[in-house]
C-alpha cells in the first residue's frame, strides 16, 4: 500500500470514528480504547522484536566472519522473524476491528496467526525433544488449519 492510500484509509478511519461516536454505546466505547491501547502496545513489541532480529543478524553476521554459524543460530533468527510476523498479523487483526471489517476476515486472520505459530514451533523445536506422536499431532494441527483457512478463503470469494 503507497502511502497516499495509507494516510487516506488512517484519516477515513478517523472520520467515520468521529461519525460513529456519538452513537456507540459506552461499552463500544471502551472496547475501541481497549483495542486502540492493545495496538499500540503491539506495535512497541513490534518495534522491541524488529530490534531483536536485526541484532540478532548481526551476531551472525560477525560469527560467521569469526568462525561459523551453527543451526542454533538460525533456528532462533527465523523464531524471531516468524514471531515478529505473528505479531504484524495480529495487528492486522486488530485493524480489522477498528475499521468493522467482517467476522470472516476476522476469523481468517486469526486461523494464519496459527499457521505461523505452528510453522514458528517446527522452525524452533528440537526434534530430539518430543516424541514421534507429538510432532505428528503438531502436524495434522497444522493440516487441518491450512484446510480450514483455504475454505474460509473459498467462501470469502462467493
Amino acid at each position: 500500500m503507497d502511502k497516499n492510500k495509507l494516510a487516506h484509509s488512517n484519516s477515513k478511519g478517523l472520520q467515520r470514528l468521529k461519525e460513529l461516536w456519538p452513537e456507540l454505546t459506552i461499552f463500544e466505547r471502551f472496547e475501541y480504547v481497549v483495542t486502540l491501547i492493545v495496538s499500540l502496545v503491539l506495535a512497541l513489541l513490534i518495534i522491541v522484536a524488529l530490534l531483536s532480529l536485526l541484532e540478532n543478524i548481526y551476531e551472525m553476521l560477525t560469527a560467521q566472519i569469526t568462525g561459523g554459524v551453527d543451526y542454533k543460530m538460525f533456528q532462533i533468527t527465523f523464531g524471531i522473524l516468524l514471531t515478529l510476523l505473528i505479531a504484524l498479523e495480529f495487528r492486522n487483526s486488530i485493524d480489522a476491528i477498528l475499521e468493522g471489517k467482517g467476522l470472516l476476515v476476522q476469523v481468517k486472520i486469526v486461523v494464519l496467526i496459527a499457521i505461523i505459530a505452528l510453522a514458528r514451533k517446527f522452525l524452533v523445536m528440537d526434534p530430539k525433544e518430543f516424541e514421534p506422536m507429538m510432532i505428528a499431532a503438531f502436524a495434522l494441527v497444522t493440516l487441518s488449519l491450512g484446510i480450514v483457512y483455504w475454505l474460509l478463503s473459498k467462501s470469502h470469494k462467493l
